[in-house]
Protein backbone atom coordinates (compact mmCIF):
# COMPACT_ATOMS: atom_id res chain seq x y z
CA UNK A 1 0.00 0.00 0.00
CA UNK A 2 1.31 3.40 -1.09
CA UNK A 3 0.35 6.23 0.57
CA UNK A 4 -0.23 9.33 -1.75
CA UNK A 5 -0.33 13.33 -1.09
CA UNK A 6 -1.40 15.08 -4.28
CA UNK A 7 -0.66 18.87 -4.52
CA UNK A 8 -2.29 21.33 -7.33
CA UNK A 9 -4.47 18.08 -7.18
CA UNK A 10 -6.63 19.79 -10.08
CA UNK A 11 -9.68 16.79 -10.70
CA UNK A 12 -7.25 14.13 -9.84
CA UNK A 13 -4.88 12.43 -13.11
CA UNK A 14 -2.23 11.10 -10.81
CA UNK A 15 -5.40 9.54 -8.62
CA UNK A 16 -6.74 7.87 -11.95
CA UNK A 17 -3.71 6.87 -13.30
CA UNK A 18 -2.82 4.93 -9.73
CA UNK A 19 -6.35 2.99 -10.67
CA UNK A 20 -5.71 2.22 -13.76
CA UNK A 21 -2.11 0.90 -12.76
CA UNK A 22 -3.54 -1.49 -9.94
CA UNK A 23 -1.40 0.45 -7.47
CA UNK A 24 -2.84 -0.33 -4.30
CA UNK A 25 -2.48 3.07 -2.59
CA UNK A 26 -4.60 5.53 -0.51
CA UNK A 27 -5.00 8.98 -0.73
CA UNK A 28 -3.82 10.53 2.47
CA UNK A 29 -5.01 13.93 1.28
CA UNK A 30 -4.92 16.63 -1.58
CA UNK A 31 -4.06 20.47 -2.17
CA UNK A 32 -6.43 22.02 -4.08
CA UNK A 33 -7.82 25.64 -4.00
CA UNK A 34 -10.09 25.68 -6.70
CA UNK A 35 -13.89 25.12 -6.40
CA UNK A 36 -14.84 24.08 -9.54
CA UNK A 37 -11.45 21.27 -9.74
CA UNK A 38 -12.25 20.49 -5.84
CA UNK A 39 -16.03 19.61 -6.69
CA UNK A 40 -14.84 17.78 -10.08
CA UNK A 41 -12.61 15.48 -8.16
CA UNK A 42 -15.07 14.84 -5.75
CA UNK A 43 -17.48 13.57 -7.90
CA UNK A 44 -14.88 11.61 -9.52
CA UNK A 45 -13.03 9.99 -6.34
CA UNK A 46 -14.94 10.26 -3.63
CA UNK A 47 -15.00 12.30 -0.58
CA UNK A 48 -11.34 12.74 0.36
CA UNK A 49 -9.53 15.45 2.55
CA UNK A 50 -8.79 18.71 1.07
CA UNK A 51 -6.14 20.60 2.37
CA UNK A 52 -6.99 23.52 0.49
CA UNK A 53 -4.54 26.36 -0.82
CA UNK A 54 -0.99 24.86 -0.73
CA UNK A 55 0.32 28.56 1.05
CA UNK A 56 -2.21 27.91 3.97
CA UNK A 57 -0.69 24.12 5.29
CA UNK A 58 1.41 24.06 7.60
CA UNK A 59 2.32 20.63 7.88
CA UNK A 60 1.68 17.15 5.09
CA UNK A 61 0.95 14.11 7.15
CA UNK A 62 3.24 11.07 6.16
CA UNK A 63 3.28 9.87 2.80
CA UNK A 64 5.34 7.86 0.31
CA UNK A 65 4.49 9.64 -2.76
CA UNK A 66 4.10 13.45 -3.37
CA UNK A 67 3.08 14.77 -6.76
CA UNK A 68 3.15 18.08 -7.59
CA UNK A 69 2.24 19.29 -10.75
CA UNK A 70 2.52 22.95 -9.86
CA UNK A 71 0.63 26.35 -12.08
CA UNK A 72 2.08 26.24 -15.62
CA UNK A 73 1.46 30.07 -16.08
CA UNK A 74 4.36 32.13 -15.51
CA UNK A 75 6.78 28.97 -17.40
CA UNK A 76 4.80 28.14 -20.83
CA UNK A 77 5.06 29.94 -23.87
CA UNK A 78 1.23 30.14 -24.23
CA UNK A 79 1.23 32.01 -20.37
CA UNK A 80 2.75 34.94 -19.20
CA UNK A 81 6.79 34.46 -18.86
CA UNK A 82 6.73 35.88 -15.47
CA UNK A 83 9.04 32.62 -14.22
CA UNK A 84 8.64 31.20 -10.91
CA UNK A 85 11.41 32.66 -8.95
CA UNK A 86 10.78 32.45 -5.44
CA UNK A 87 9.45 35.25 -4.00
CA UNK A 88 8.17 36.65 -6.63
CA UNK A 89 4.79 36.14 -6.28
CA UNK A 90 3.86 34.23 -9.17
CA UNK A 91 1.68 31.54 -9.79
CA UNK A 92 4.04 29.18 -10.66
CA UNK A 93 6.68 29.97 -7.90
CA UNK A 94 3.98 28.14 -5.86
CA UNK A 95 6.63 25.74 -6.62
CA UNK A 96 8.61 27.11 -3.67
CA UNK A 97 5.94 25.95 -1.08
CA UNK A 98 6.14 22.52 -1.73
CA UNK A 99 10.19 23.65 -0.53
CA UNK A 100 8.78 24.88 2.55
CA UNK A 101 6.61 21.49 2.99
CA UNK A 102 9.56 19.34 2.42
CA UNK A 103 11.42 21.12 4.95
CA UNK A 104 8.74 20.63 7.70
CA UNK A 105 8.84 17.10 6.77
CA UNK A 106 12.34 16.28 6.99
CA UNK A 107 12.26 17.89 10.41
CA UNK A 108 9.76 15.73 11.76
CA UNK A 109 11.42 12.85 9.74
CA UNK A 110 9.03 12.37 7.59
CA UNK A 111 10.27 13.36 3.80
CA UNK A 112 7.85 11.11 0.99
CA UNK A 113 10.31 8.08 -0.72
CA UNK A 114 9.24 9.55 -4.12
CA UNK A 115 7.78 12.93 -5.39
CA UNK A 116 6.28 13.30 -8.77
CA UNK A 117 6.47 16.50 -10.86
CA UNK A 118 4.38 17.20 -13.87
CA UNK A 119 4.97 20.81 -15.98
CA UNK A 120 5.62 22.17 -19.57
CA UNK A 121 8.13 21.83 -21.73
CA UNK A 122 9.70 24.95 -21.37
CA UNK A 123 10.82 24.25 -17.89
CA UNK A 124 14.03 22.77 -19.55
CA UNK A 125 14.35 25.73 -21.71
CA UNK A 126 17.48 27.79 -21.88
CA UNK A 127 15.37 30.64 -20.10
CA UNK A 128 14.25 28.19 -17.35
CA UNK A 129 16.73 25.70 -16.92
CA UNK A 130 19.28 27.60 -14.45
CA UNK A 131 16.26 27.94 -11.85
CA UNK A 132 15.08 24.77 -12.31
CA UNK A 133 18.31 23.68 -12.12
CA UNK A 134 18.79 25.10 -8.66
CA UNK A 135 15.09 23.03 -7.65
CA UNK A 136 17.25 19.26 -8.63
CA UNK A 137 20.04 20.75 -6.41
CA UNK A 138 17.85 21.22 -3.26
CA UNK A 139 16.27 18.05 -4.09
CA UNK A 140 19.80 16.82 -4.72
CA UNK A 141 20.73 18.20 -1.37
CA UNK A 142 17.50 16.44 0.81
CA UNK A 143 18.48 12.99 -0.49
CA UNK A 144 16.41 12.71 -3.65
CA UNK A 145 17.55 10.89 -6.96
CA UNK A 146 16.07 13.22 -10.15
CA UNK A 147 14.98 11.37 -13.27
CA UNK A 148 12.99 13.96 -16.11
CA UNK A 149 12.18 13.81 -19.31
CA UNK A 150 10.20 15.47 -21.92
CA UNK A 151 7.69 13.19 -23.03
CA UNK A 152 4.34 13.76 -25.63
CA UNK A 153 1.41 12.50 -25.45
CA UNK A 154 1.25 11.09 -28.83
CA UNK A 155 3.63 8.64 -27.80
CA UNK A 156 1.58 7.08 -25.03
CA UNK A 157 -1.31 6.59 -27.21
CA UNK A 158 -3.38 9.65 -27.29
CA UNK A 159 -3.66 11.99 -30.38
CA UNK A 160 -2.66 14.81 -29.12
CA UNK A 161 1.13 16.73 -29.77
CA UNK A 162 1.34 17.41 -26.10
CA UNK A 163 5.02 17.88 -24.91
CA UNK A 164 5.41 18.02 -21.00
CA UNK A 165 8.21 17.74 -18.67
CA UNK A 166 7.88 15.04 -16.14
CA UNK A 167 10.19 14.14 -13.23
CA UNK A 168 10.63 11.32 -10.68
CA UNK A 169 12.44 11.98 -7.59
CA UNK A 170 13.42 8.72 -5.50
CA UNK A 171 14.81 9.27 -1.99
CA UNK A 172 17.51 6.53 -2.48
CA UNK A 173 21.07 7.86 -4.52
CA UNK A 174 21.40 3.58 -5.69
CA UNK A 175 18.06 4.14 -7.55
CA UNK A 176 17.25 3.56 -11.29
CA UNK A 177 14.43 4.73 -13.03
CA UNK A 178 13.17 4.34 -16.64
CA UNK A 179 10.71 6.28 -18.12
CA UNK A 180 8.03 4.06 -20.86
CA UNK A 181 9.16 4.11 -24.25
CA UNK A 182 6.93 5.19 -26.70
CA UNK A 183 4.05 3.30 -28.19
CA UNK A 184 2.59 3.20 -31.63
CA UNK A 185 -0.21 5.99 -31.64
CA UNK A 186 -3.04 3.68 -32.91
CA UNK A 187 -5.78 6.16 -32.12
CA UNK A 188 -6.72 8.54 -34.06
CA UNK A 189 -8.07 11.77 -33.49
CA UNK A 190 -11.68 11.21 -35.20
CA UNK A 191 -11.64 8.55 -32.74
CA UNK A 192 -12.37 10.50 -30.06
CA UNK A 193 -14.57 13.10 -31.48
CA UNK A 194 -18.49 12.71 -31.00
CA UNK A 195 -21.07 11.89 -33.80
CA UNK A 196 -23.40 14.53 -32.96
CA UNK A 197 -22.00 17.79 -32.26
CA UNK A 198 -23.86 21.16 -31.61
CA UNK A 199 -24.21 23.48 -34.46
CA UNK A 200 -22.75 26.30 -31.68
CA UNK A 201 -19.21 24.25 -32.20
CA UNK A 202 -18.55 25.28 -35.65
CA UNK A 203 -16.89 28.34 -36.95
CA UNK A 204 -19.99 30.83 -38.08
CA UNK A 205 -20.01 31.61 -41.91
CA UNK A 206 -19.00 35.53 -40.80
CA UNK A 207 -15.65 33.67 -39.24
CA UNK A 208 -15.11 31.84 -42.07
CA UNK A 209 -15.45 34.50 -44.64
CA UNK A 210 -13.27 36.90 -42.07
CA UNK A 211 -10.86 34.02 -42.72
CA UNK A 212 -10.93 33.80 -47.01
CA UNK A 213 -7.97 36.37 -47.53
CA UNK A 214 -4.98 34.23 -47.55
CA UNK A 215 -3.10 37.31 -46.40
CA UNK A 216 -5.42 38.11 -43.74
CA UNK A 217 -3.13 37.74 -40.66
CA UNK A 218 -6.59 34.95 -39.63
CA UNK A 219 -6.28 33.31 -43.03
CA UNK A 220 -7.81 30.50 -43.81
CA UNK A 221 -9.52 29.15 -46.72
CA UNK A 222 -12.71 27.22 -46.59
CA UNK A 223 -11.83 24.09 -48.62
CA UNK A 224 -11.05 24.27 -52.07
CA UNK A 225 -9.69 23.58 -54.77
CA UNK A 226 -6.10 25.64 -55.59
CA UNK A 227 -3.25 25.83 -58.06
CA UNK A 228 0.50 25.86 -56.68
CA UNK A 229 1.84 29.52 -56.67
CA UNK A 230 3.95 30.34 -59.64
CA UNK A 231 7.09 32.15 -59.80
CA UNK A 232 6.90 36.23 -58.82
CA UNK A 233 3.22 35.59 -58.04
CA UNK A 234 1.68 36.22 -54.57
CA UNK A 235 3.06 34.68 -50.76
CA UNK A 236 0.56 32.13 -50.79
CA UNK A 237 -1.32 29.31 -53.18
CA UNK A 238 -4.24 30.32 -55.48
CA UNK A 239 -7.36 29.47 -53.77
CA UNK A 240 -10.41 29.23 -55.99
CA UNK A 241 -13.84 29.28 -53.52
CA UNK A 242 -17.43 27.82 -54.28
CA UNK A 243 -20.30 29.47 -54.24
CA UNK A 244 -22.48 29.52 -51.09
CA UNK A 245 -24.51 26.64 -51.17
CA UNK A 246 -22.09 24.29 -53.31
CA UNK A 247 -20.48 21.40 -52.38
CA UNK A 248 -16.69 21.70 -52.41
CA UNK A 249 -14.80 19.98 -54.86
CA UNK A 250 -12.19 18.47 -52.74
CA UNK A 251 -12.18 17.55 -49.38
CA UNK A 252 -10.23 19.62 -47.67
CA UNK A 253 -9.35 23.05 -46.25
CA UNK A 254 -6.39 25.35 -47.35
CA UNK A 255 -4.81 27.15 -44.17
CA UNK A 256 -1.87 29.55 -44.76
CA UNK A 257 1.41 28.95 -42.42
CA UNK A 258 4.97 29.83 -42.20
CA UNK A 259 6.76 27.58 -44.45
CA UNK A 260 8.26 28.09 -47.78
CA UNK A 261 4.94 26.63 -49.61
CA UNK A 262 2.57 29.40 -47.44
CA UNK A 263 0.12 27.11 -46.96
CA UNK A 264 -0.84 23.13 -45.66
CA UNK A 265 -3.99 21.36 -46.45
CA UNK A 266 -6.29 20.03 -43.58
CA UNK A 267 -8.66 17.25 -44.34
CA UNK A 268 -11.37 15.98 -42.17
CA UNK A 269 -9.97 14.16 -38.53
CA UNK A 270 -7.15 16.87 -38.75
CA UNK A 271 -6.60 19.23 -36.15
CA UNK A 272 -5.71 22.73 -36.53
CA UNK A 273 -4.89 26.51 -35.03
CA UNK A 274 -7.26 28.74 -35.98
CA UNK A 275 -5.76 32.19 -35.02
CA UNK A 276 -2.25 33.86 -36.78
CA UNK A 277 -2.04 30.74 -38.92
CA UNK A 278 0.55 32.53 -41.65
CA UNK A 279 2.88 33.44 -38.53
CA UNK A 280 2.92 29.41 -37.19
CA UNK A 281 4.59 26.32 -38.18
CA UNK A 282 2.95 22.65 -38.16
CA UNK A 283 -0.84 24.32 -38.49
CA UNK A 284 -1.84 21.34 -38.98
CA UNK A 285 -1.66 18.29 -37.07
CA UNK A 286 -2.36 14.79 -39.17
CA UNK A 287 -5.33 12.69 -37.40
CA UNK A 288 -4.43 14.35 -33.66
CA UNK A 289 -5.29 18.01 -32.51
CA UNK A 290 -2.88 20.20 -30.97
CA UNK A 291 -1.95 21.09 -27.25
CA UNK A 292 -5.25 21.66 -25.79
CA UNK A 293 -4.71 24.19 -23.34
CA UNK A 294 -7.41 25.69 -21.07
CA UNK A 295 -9.52 27.32 -23.50
CA UNK A 296 -10.06 26.19 -26.96
CA UNK A 297 -10.78 29.14 -28.57
CA UNK A 298 -7.26 28.58 -31.01
CA UNK A 299 -7.41 25.07 -32.38
CA UNK A 300 -10.33 23.40 -34.28
CA UNK A 301 -10.75 20.25 -36.12
CA UNK A 302 -11.97 19.47 -39.79
CA UNK A 303 -15.13 18.30 -39.90
CA UNK A 304 -17.82 17.41 -41.89
CA UNK A 305 -21.10 20.40 -40.76
CA UNK A 306 -25.05 19.52 -41.30
CA UNK A 307 -24.73 20.32 -44.64
CA UNK A 308 -22.09 18.22 -45.07
CA UNK A 309 -19.53 20.63 -46.24
CA UNK A 310 -16.34 20.79 -45.33
CA UNK A 311 -15.73 22.98 -41.95
CA UNK A 312 -13.84 23.55 -38.95
CA UNK A 313 -15.13 23.35 -35.52
CA UNK A 314 -14.59 23.95 -31.64
CA UNK A 315 -14.09 20.23 -29.58
CA UNK A 316 -16.70 19.86 -27.07
CA UNK A 317 -15.82 19.22 -23.42
CA UNK A 318 -16.20 15.47 -23.81
CA UNK A 319 -13.77 15.25 -26.55
CA UNK A 320 -11.38 17.58 -24.55
CA UNK A 321 -11.65 15.30 -22.13
CA UNK A 322 -11.30 12.24 -23.75
CA UNK A 323 -7.85 13.21 -25.62
CA UNK A 324 -7.05 14.05 -21.55
CA UNK A 325 -6.92 10.28 -21.09
CA UNK A 326 -10.38 10.33 -19.72
CA UNK A 327 -13.25 7.50 -20.10
CA UNK A 328 -16.68 8.50 -20.90
CA UNK A 329 -17.80 6.20 -17.83
CA UNK A 330 -15.52 9.13 -15.67
CA UNK A 331 -16.65 12.15 -17.78
CA UNK A 332 -20.29 11.43 -17.34
CA UNK A 333 -19.80 12.12 -13.26
CA UNK A 334 -18.93 15.26 -14.23
CA UNK A 335 -20.14 16.55 -17.93
CA UNK A 336 -23.22 18.06 -17.17
CA UNK A 337 -22.16 19.60 -13.15
CA UNK A 338 -20.10 22.47 -14.52
CA UNK A 339 -20.09 24.98 -17.76
CA UNK A 340 -18.16 24.30 -20.91
CA UNK A 341 -15.44 26.97 -19.68
CA UNK A 342 -15.07 25.18 -16.64
CA UNK A 343 -14.90 21.92 -18.34
CA UNK A 344 -12.02 23.60 -20.84
CA UNK A 345 -10.40 24.50 -18.24
CA UNK A 346 -10.41 21.05 -15.95
CA UNK A 347 -8.99 19.14 -18.64
CA UNK A 348 -6.16 22.03 -20.22
CA UNK A 349 -5.02 22.30 -16.31
CA UNK A 350 -4.91 18.13 -16.22
CA UNK A 351 -2.31 15.36 -16.68
CA UNK A 352 -2.54 12.92 -19.43
CA UNK A 353 -3.53 10.08 -17.75
CA UNK A 354 -2.22 7.40 -19.88
CA UNK A 355 1.60 9.16 -19.30
CA UNK A 356 1.03 8.75 -15.76
CA UNK A 357 -0.35 5.37 -15.92
CA UNK A 358 2.80 4.35 -17.55
CA UNK A 359 5.05 6.23 -15.60
CA UNK A 360 3.89 5.05 -12.03
CA UNK A 361 3.93 1.16 -13.38
CA UNK A 362 7.62 1.55 -13.84
CA UNK A 363 7.85 3.12 -10.86
CA UNK A 364 6.74 0.20 -9.13
CA UNK A 365 10.31 -1.52 -10.49
CA UNK A 366 12.43 1.21 -9.60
Amino acid sequence: MIRVIELFAGIGSQREALKRANIEHEIVAISENDKYASKAYELLHGATTNLGDIREIERLPKADLWTYSFPCTDISLAGKMKGFEKGSNTHSSLLWEVQRLLEVSKENDELPKYLLMENVKNIVSKKFMPLFQVWLDYLTNLGYKNFYKVLNARDYGIPQNRERCFMISIRDQNANYEFPKPIKLNKKLADLLENDVDEKYFLSEKLITCFADMKDRHGLIRGLRFKPKYMNETDYAFAITTHAGYRPTDNYIIIPQATKEGYELAEVGDGVYTNRCPSKRGVVQRSMIPTIKTSVTDIGVVANDKDELISIRRLTPRECWRLMGWHDNEINKVINEFSNNQLYKMAGNGVVVDILESMLENLQNA
